[in-house]
């Protein structure tokens, strides 16, 4: 048995050297990412949150759930060597001693070489293979996880490179694996390519987002997943209800969502019936919308971590979409209630965090509580001018335009200015 079994036979989970090797886990472990560490070894190695908790030891998969969603971190010392041993990390990856198993390791195996080549470009390769794919995949996810808290018009050009190196891919002939994961990535790149776009034109360039959400649906259909399928057409839906102020239309997308992911995943099922309530606040239906909310509670609370959607619910959600429905159905105090506490739930300085503090304005406009209404603004404002969310910046200026009753206040005058500013921004 040699030194590289050895290591693995020693360990509950040892990744593989592309990965240990790659760019983003080099970068990752640099700045002690370790919500990125963690991501990286669940997508890459395929192992569930069970054999990764068990390979750090004294540790749950709940808490691994928590790590890889942003909610918890990891900072003793102690934890970071149980990391390293674990996953078969070097010591000096994430700055702590060597340990004790490198040393019967030979030294190329434990860091990349400094004075080698440098890593190669993907956008340089003509004919893909397995790897080549995943590493690929890998750039979208991580530039994925820079969504919620930076503004789309700094991805939106890298996530426009790797979806035409693999649009360029698809046209190439290559064996069955590779040319399915070449589909898989075209749909995931496609449909957060279409997010993006979106996102970045303040939510107005509906064509263009339409366009790579179709593009995504047409070739998870292709491949024949209903979780890739489904996802493109909830963004579509979001489309609809937000954009196009079509709740119809939006509430039809969103149906169809839930029928094609019944049987896949109950999280995106949770996420559809959200937005089919929130469809039906929008028209009204106060019975169709909370029977939608139940719906989706009840879907949601069968969430597993093993579910292919489990990586798009986030705390505070339900309670966000939930008090978005209030909030068009005219029930403002309930609205409030939802929102208030929402807001200490969801990622901080986030899109989302820009939508519930937008919301939970208006709700308090709703209640002529304008002081709280004008403080909350002015929170909204402080996360939307880092991150440019599409969907925090129009709910801001809606909500000013709904203060102007009240602009001989100086509190009112002042958020006016600062509105001008954002404007400017």
């Amino acid at each position: 048995m040699d030194d590289r079994t050895s290591r693995r036979s020693r360990y509950a989970l040892t990744i593989p050297d592309t990965l240990l090797h790659s760019d983003g886990m080099r970068r990752a472990c640099a700045a002690r990412d370790f919500q990125e560490i963690f991501r990286l070894v669940n997508r890459r190695t395929g192992s569930s949150y069970a054999v990764i908790a068990s390979a750090v030891g004294k540790m749950t998969s709940g808490r691994v759930s928590d790590i890889i969603r942003g909610v918890r971190s990891i900072r003793g010392q102690e934890v970071i060597e149980r990391v390293c041993d674990g996953f078969g990390i070097p010591g000096e990856m994430l700055s702590v001693p060597e340990r004790p198993w490198e040393q019967s390791l030979p030294v190329a195996d434990l860091m990349p070489n400094r004075n080698a080549e440098p890593h190669y470009s993907v956008e340089a390769v003509e004919n893909p293979d397995l790897v080549t794919v995943a590493d690929l995949r890998q750039r979208v996810q991580t530039l994925d996880s820079r969504y919620a808290t930076e503004p789309s018009t700094v991805l939106v050009a890298e996530t426009g490179r790797l979806l035409g190196k693999l649009t360029q891919w698809l046209g190439r002939s290559a064996p069955y694996p590779v040319s399915r994961d070449v589909q898989a990535a075209v749909a995931e790149t496609s449909t957060f390519m279409g997010q993006l776009v979106w996102d970045a034109s303040g939510r107005n360039d509906h064509v263009t987002a339409r366009a790579y959400f179709g593009q995504a649906v047409n070739a998870a259909r292709e491949l024949g997943d209903p979780v890739s399928e489904g996802l493109a057409l909830l963004r579509t839906s979001f489309v609809a209800l937000y954009g196009e102020k079509n709740p119809s239309a939006g509430l039809k997308l969103t149906l169809e969502t839930a029928e094609k992911v019944q049987k896949s995943s109950n999280i995106l099922s949770g996420l559809a019936f959200l937005h089919s309530a929130e469809a039906h606040a929008m028209l009204r239906r106060r019975i169709e919308c909370e029977k939608s909310l139940r719906a989706a509670e009840r879907f949601l609370g069968r969430a597993e971590p093993n579910d292919a959607g489990f990586s798009m619910v986030s705390p505070g959600q339900f309670g966000r979409l939930a008090g978005s429905c209030f909030l068009f159905l005219g029930d403002a105090p309930r609205a409030e209630a939802l929102l208030q506490e929402s807001v200490t739930e969801v990622r901080e300085k986030s899109k989302s965090q820009a939508i519930v503090l937008g919301n939970l304005a208006l709700a308090r406009i709703q209640q002529k509580k304008v002081d709280e209404a004008v403080g909350t603004l002015h929170r909204a404002i402080e996360v939307v001018e880092g991150n440019r969310g599409g969907g925090g910046l129009n709910l801001i200026f809606k909500a000013g335009k709904e203060l102007q009753s009240w602009n001989d206040l100086s509190g009112v005058r002042d958020l006016n200015s600062r509105l001008f500013g954002l404007i400017a921004a």
